[in-house]
């Protein structure tokens, strides 16, 4: 916003020129003020190093245009890792859903009937060496040997009967549950990284002109540093001031026609803000000599779509009343 305090009094000055004589004012009640223009200063929410700088001063961008971009390689990196996580989570979740294949329940059946082969085999040969020790041709050891190789196999048996029933089963609720509870908090995690990796990119809020650009590619900059000023040059403003005793049919919304001396045309605005407070009071108690040199700042939005008002030129507006 462009301050000038002596700028600003010169232009004030007419109103109270000789006293309470207001001859040197405006002809019409044209009251005064200066233009100015709504300023933003834009900063990255995050530090690191700039990596380009896509505007200069007076370009005009739209909303959401690049401004700057900070270097988020390391970001982009992580987001990739975070893509594969959920890839897996979500794979996981289809294998629980859909259950076993056909070919895997086969495969286990077929481990099924070569265990049960060597249990069956273990078993005559148990018998075997049994009746032997009757003879007293086999030994004790031999028993026990081959009654712990059965032992075993028996255990192995029931440990596959009980996979292949879980695999024409199907995986239980809770499993599903679980896994789907994972993708989405690996989904989510994703979608945290993308936004970190979005905020690497400085954008235009809306239509603006590029007033400042602070940085240069390459420099380090902190979190909410200066990197771009904007100004909306569409809608500029004026704060003029009008005596007290002239308020009288002034409210919010109220139309104006502004001009400035650089060009015959009228430019419509509306008052946007009316001050709570006097300008340029006394100290003291206001004597009735001192009240008519009371005014209020009033501030009018102005429309100039074709951007033809220069910010800092004295403007005059009258209100329609």
């Amino acid at each position: 916003m462009i301050k000038n305090c002596l700028r600003l009094a010169l232009l004030v000055a007419p109103l109270f020129g000789g006293g309470c004589n207001h001859a040197t004012a405006e002809p019409d009640e044209a009251y005064q003020g200066v233009i100015e223009l709504d300023e933003r200063v834009l900063g990255f929410e995050v530090g690191g190093r700039v990596e380009r700088v896509e505007v200069r001063r007076g370009d005009a961008v739209k909303g959401s245009a690049q401004l700057a971009a900070l270097d988020s390689s390391l970001e982009k990196t992580a987001a990739e890792a975070r893509a594969a996580e959920v890839d897996a989570a979500k794979a996981q979740v289809a294998l629980l859903k859909a259950g076993a294949r056909p070919e895997e329940i086969r495969a286990m059946d077929a481990r099924i009937r070569a265990v049960k082969t060597t249990e069956a085999l273990l078993t005559k040969n148990l018998a075997r060496e049994r009746e032997l020790e009757k003879r007293g041709v086999s030994s004790r050891a031999a028993i026990d040997e081959i009654e712990t190789k059965l032992g075993a196999t028996i255990a192995d048996r029931q440990a596959l009967e009980q996979q292949l029933k879980a695999l024409k089963r199907g995986a239980r609720s809770q499993e599903i549950a679980g896994a789907t509870s994972r993708a989405q908090a690996a989904d989510k995690t994703l979608s945290v990284q993308a936004e970190r990796v979005d905020r690497h990119v400085l954008k235009a809020p809306k239509e603006a002109v590029v007033l400042d650009v602070h940085v240069e590619p390459g420099e380090v900059v902190a979190p909410g540093a200066p990197v771009v000023t904007l100004g909306d040059t569409s809608h500029p403003y004026a704060d003029v001031f009008v005596p007290i005793g002239k308020l009288d049919g002034i409210k919010l919304g109220t139309a104006a026609a502004v001009r400035v001396d650089s060009t015959s045309a009228a430019f419509p605005a509306k008052v946007e803000h009316i001050a709570r407070a006097t300008e340029f009071t006394p100290r003291y108690l206001f004597s009735e000599r001192e009240r008519p040199n009371l005014v209020i700042r009033v501030r009018l939005r102005i429309e100039d779509p074709e951007q033809r008002l220069h910010a800092g030129v004295p403007a005059f507006a009258k209100f329609a009343r």
